[in-house]
């Protein structure tokens, strides 16, 4: 589904996963508890939601990417293709930096836009993410 409706339903997918990645950093809370022994496997989970957000990101409209024009939506690619194909070679200190550093900006500029949309956009994620995840949301 391309143009507008397609365009929100994925800026709403990609807060989603913005959110799984904030649940990450909130169990773990350092670098150094991210890549520890026991919580490795959040490497791998981490990287998969960064590569799930770049997967919507790349199928935004020009439209869109110019509204959000201050996200560089080049870089969010070109991590998901970094993160995908460059099998065993992903730098974890990059990805725990996109979890602290950038997620919270895109998260914050997505919701921005759907809100314009759609006043019920925050209940919505807290009730997909609850039904999909378990996870409940409670915004701070």
């Amino acid at each position: 589904m391309r143009g507008k409706i397609g365009d929100f339903e994925r800026l709403f997918h990609m807060v989603k996963w913005c959110r799984k990645l904030k649940v990450v950093q909130a169990k773990v809370q350092s670098y150094e508890q991210f890549i520890a022994k026991e919580s490795y496997y959040l490497v791998d989970v981490s990287a998969f939601y960064i590569g799930q957000i770049g997967e919507l990101a790349r199928t935004l409209s020009d439209e869109m990417k110019t509204t959000l024009e201050d996200i560089q939506w080049r870089q969010i690619n070109d991590m998901r293709n970094q993160l995908i194909h460059n099998y065993g070679k992903r730098s974890k200190k990059i990805i725990w930096s996109v979890i602290i550093e950038d997620i919270p900006v895109l998260e914050k500029r997505c919701l921005d836009v759907l809100r314009e949309y759609d006043s019920n956009v925050d209940e919505d994620i807290r009730q997909d993410l609850a039904e999909e995840t378990g996870i409940v949301w409670e915004d701070k």
